[in-house]
């Protein structure tokens, strides 16, 4: 695993390792992850975002969105599932927390969202694991002491 703390070695490193950490402040910028991420994010990825509530998924979301070209506001999807956005490629954002223990429902109208044309964010994919296509990302973020967040990037072997 590799540990990345500066931007200017960020998409470089991210490029070279299929796991890429990157050590956060609790009020840190997520520019340097978000660059990361994006560097080689093409239409179709799908980029599964886990961690605890509060821990940076949605922020996560608006940095990437805004290093694609989105220049609206990205809000947090928990009570609409899911938001679709105009950038230099559309950006699709589900969040299925809500949909914990619910009964099985059509998925259909949210995997409209994960379209081959975009560049698909989805947090809390285990709630949607019997249905969502693999992931090409898998952002992984854990809470440390003083709130320090550590944000883990992997890409899973086809």
């Amino acid at each position: 695993m590799l540990v990345v703390a500066g931007a200017a070695a960020a998409a470089a490193a991210a490029a070279e390792s299929d796991v890429t950490s990157f050590e956060v402040a609790s009020e840190g910028s997520l520019t340097n992850v978000a660059s990361a991420l994006c560097a080689d994010l093409g239409p179709g990825d799908v980029v599964f975002l886990e961690g605890p509530i509060g821990a940076g998924k949605t922020t996560l979301v608006q940095a990437c969105a805004a290093q694609l070209g989105v220049t609206e506001p990205v809000t947090s999807p928990t009570f609409a599932l899911a938001h679709r956005y105009a950038g230099r490629c559309p950006v699709a954002h589900l969040d299925l927390y809500r949909l914990e223990g619910q009964p099985v429902r059509d998925t259909g109208v949210l995997l409209e969202y994960v379209a081959e044309d975009a560049i698909t964010f989805i947090e809390w994919p285990d709630i949607g694991s019997a249905w969502l296509p693999p992931a090409t990302r898998v952002v992984s973020i854990r809470i440390g002491a003083s709130a320090r967040r550590t944000f883990t990037i992997e890409r899973p072997r086809p």
